[in-house]
Order: C-alpha cells, then structure tokens, then sequence
C-alpha cells in the first residue's frame, strides 16, 4: 500500500464533501439562505453562490491531490491549513454573530464544522505517514521541451547496475508503458532496437550516445504510425555512477510534444504527472533487479 493512500482517502472524502455542499449552494442560494439566516433577504444568497464557487473549485484542488500517488506532505499542510481556517471562522461567526442565523442555521455550521474537523485530522495523520520516495523526480518544462529526470541511489557496484541497464530485452520486466523490447541491430553506437506498448503498438529507438560503462541514450522514432504519445521529438539518456552506498543511476527523458500552444499546454499539465509515476515506478522496479542480481 502507498504511504499516501491514508492522506488521499481524507483529500478525497473532503473533495467529495466540500463539492456537494459547493454545489447545493449554487444551485439553491435562495432555498439556502431561507435555510440558514434569520433574515433571508438582501445579499446574503449572492454571498452563498459565490461561497459555494469558491468550495467547488476548492474541490477540485482536493480531487487532483487525491488522485496523485506522489503526493506530499507539502502540498496536503496547506489545506489542513485552509481546514482549520474554516473551523476558526466558523467558531467566529457563531460566538460573534449567532444571532442573524436560524437554529437550524447554527445546526449546519456546527455539522460542517464537525466534518472539516475529520478532515483535516486525516489529512495530517496521513501526511505524517507519508514517506519520501528514494527515486528522486524533477520535471520541468522550458520553451516547449518537458524535460523530466529521476535519479536513484542502489546498493549495487556499478558494473552491477550497469549490466542491468544494458540488458535491453529485460527493460520490458521493469518499464510499466512497455511489453516487449527487441534488439534489431547493433551495439553501442548505433544500435535499433524495438519497443511494443501494452496494446502491441511499436516503434523503433536508436542509440545516439554511448559511453561503455557509464552511460547511453536513444532517439526514439515518435514518427511511427502507431506511435501511441502525442510526441514529435523524444529522447532518453541512462546513467549510472559511484554513489554513497554503491551506485547511483539516473533516467533524463527530453520530449517535445505535437502541436499548438494549446495542445502542448495541455500535454504539459497531463504529462508531468504521468512521467513521475512511471519513472518511479521504472527506478524503483530497477533498483530491486540491480541489488538482487549483485546479491545485495
């Protein structure tokens, strides 16, 4: 089980929460109002749309929290933040102004209340169970260009971890987007080899670096006609070096996606997410292989 899967339970649960209430009082401010206030006239339905726009897009800050499996504790303290800011503002209005609601007024505020409490006890217990990935992930986009990179400390020699990048037939067994890898040609420089997606898509990559012992990289061919990715230009460079406690690799991967500035927008916003969990999952799969195969 992730460690984040206790946080994102809450964030979602909260998410779920704060977008029906959002939505009840976008769509009966005036039902709302009548509900909550003594004197149900006046702005007080227009202060209860806006209030539930703001929960809305709250919720859905919340939903894609939720959904990411790397989240962090970083991002979660915030809303726990935002939770007990709630809480505080609710306490104020009750002992501050109680009088210009209904009793049932007062029963919602308290009940609301009540649930943002929980959530933002889940939320921080879960965000202290979090534990930071030991595959490191950078992803950044410059002038049209994602660029992301992971880096990965294995106890392992480097021969060790090396001769693990370069069984390239075996990179299907740890890369989650590939089935299948076949060399077609070559070593080093210059070598083809072919990759097949899980729905048996395929694309030809070719070896543009090559340093014996420390590193290689490949051009990937995005112009096949079954080429699954909106990608014009992709290419990857492996690495491995002396690291504290054996070795140390690292994946960089440059695309470029397709596209306007729209579409590459987009491409950006999907992208960086998905890049991270399959780098992680490909560094951490990998550096299970390099420490059993050198029998660490």
């Amino acid at each position: 089980m992730s460690s984040t899967s206790t946080a994102r339970v809450f964030l979602a649960l909260n998410a779920a929460f704060s977008a029906l209430t959002g939505l009840c009082l976008i769509i009966f401010p005036d039902a709302a109002a009548h509900l909550i206030f003594a004197n149900p006239t006046g702005w007080k339905p227009l202060a209860l749309r806006v209030l539930g726009v703001g929960l809305v897009v709250f919720a859905l800050e919340l939903s894609l929290l939720a959904t990411n499996r790397f989240v962090s504790k970083g991002e979660i303290m915030p809303i726990v933040l935002a939770d007990i800011g709630w809480l505080l503002a609710s306490g104020a209005v009750i002992a501050m102004a109680g009088h210009a609601f209904t009793g049932t007024g007062l029963f919602v505020i308290a009940v609301v209340a009540a649930f943002v409490t929980l959530f933002a006890v889940g939320q921080h217990l879960g965000a202290g169970r979090i534990v930071v990935p030991e595959s490191r992930v950078s992803i950044r986009s410059n002038a049209g260009k994602l660029t992301a990179t992971v880096r990965r400390c294995v106890n392992a020699p480097v021969r060790a971890v090396w001769a693990v990048m370069t069984d390239h037939p075996g990179y299907a067994d740890v890369a989650s987007n590939i089935s299948k890898v076949e060399v077609l040609s070559g070593e080093g420089m210059g070598m083809r080899r072919r990759c097949f997606g899980p729905k048996g898509e395929n694309w030809t990559e070719t070896c543009d670096h090559f340093e014996e012992g420390r590193s290689y990289g490949f051009k990937i061919h995005t112009e096949a006609p079954d080429y699954p990715y909106p990608i014009a230009d992709l290419r990857g460079r492996w690495s491995v070096g002396p690291g504290d406690n054996g070795s140390e690799f690292s994946i960089d991967i440059e695309a470029t996606p397709k596209g306007g500035i729209v579409s590459r927008t987009m491409f950006n916003f999907v992208a960086k997410r998905q890049f991270k969990a399959v780098l992680v999952d490909l560094a951490d799969a990998w550096a299970r292989r390099m420490e059993r195969e050198a029998g660490a």
